[in-house]
């Protein structure tokens, strides 16, 4: 495994000074101690980042493996005018903001509905989004975890198909170096998500969509279904084909799966 660079506040923020940034050697997770720096009054936009987590946790609250040196971990917290109602299809455009980062390098990543980033249909990074809502207004906290090299004692109770950084392109880039322009980019798409919403994403994550024209399942309230991708609509929801009706899904509803 290749040795990473420290984590370095300085070498990331050459990059973007949007952030106020805070970095850890282990935490329980960035999402956690994001949470508490809001309620101790340390409003956004800030970045919680650390070299490992003891208890990282994805989507619908399953673990998220957080050895150190292995993967990029780290919390956004950004303030939102937003009702939660118009942050419909945030994690979608958070994952164009990693999508563009990793384009850097050359490296073409797809999207799949609604909080991951794969390659080859294996996944690379996934975004985790909570709202916290505080007597200045709502903070959003953007959960972000990049897999730059994970060790083989940290894959073996994966769930799904997975990959790291590191199998497409070596040597791997400073951490820091990723860290900042994944930031950068990140300021960007906050700044265009909170004026116009999903809508000024929409042609560009359907370009990049990685499930459209698939055949899919889901687990949701009334079991295990199966239908036919179609993109997602202007709030981002997930158009779905099952027996020639159209069903819209929503991110909070389900885990969608290739078939």
């Amino acid at each position: 495994m290749q040795i990473l660079d420290p984590l370095d506040a300085e070498a990331i923020a050459r990059h973007t000074r949007a952030f106020e940034l805070e970095i850890h050697e282990q935490l329980d997770s960035t999402q956690d101690r994001a949470r508490e720096r809001l309620m101790q009054g340390h409003a956004g936009p800030a970045a919680v980042i650390a070299d490992a987590q003891r208890a990282g946790r994805g989507q619908h609250g399953r673990r998220w493996l957080s050895p150190p040196g292995a993967a990029i971990y780290l919390t956004a917290v950004w303030p939102t005018a937003r009702t939660p109602a118009q942050l419909a299809g945030l994690s979608l455009a958070v994952g164009l903001a990693i999508r563009r980062t990793l384009a850097c390098w050359q490296i073409d990543a797809r999207l799949k509905w609604p909080n991951d980033v794969w390659l080859d249909q294996r996944k690379l990074a996934g975004v985790l989004i909570d709202v916290m809502t505080q007597p200045t207004g709502a903070q959003l906290l953007i959960g972000i975890g990049l897999n730059l090299q994970l060790p083989e004692s940290a894959t073996q109770d994966l769930d799904q198909p997975w990959t790291e950084l590191s199998h497409w392109l070596s040597p791997l880039p400073s951490r820091n170096l990723l860290i900042g322009r994944l930031l950068q980019q990140l300021q960007g798409v906050l700044c265009s998500f909170e004026a116009a919403g999903f809508a000024a994403f929409s042609e560009e994550w359907q370009a990049a969509d990685g499930l459209c024209g698939q055949q899919i399942w889901w687990r949701g309230s009334a079991g295990v279904e199966r239908g036919h991708a179609l993109g997602v609509d202007e709030l981002g929801r997930l158009r779905v084909d099952i027996n020639g009706q159209l069903r819209l899904l929503s991110a909070g509803e389900v885990s969608v799966r290739p078939y």
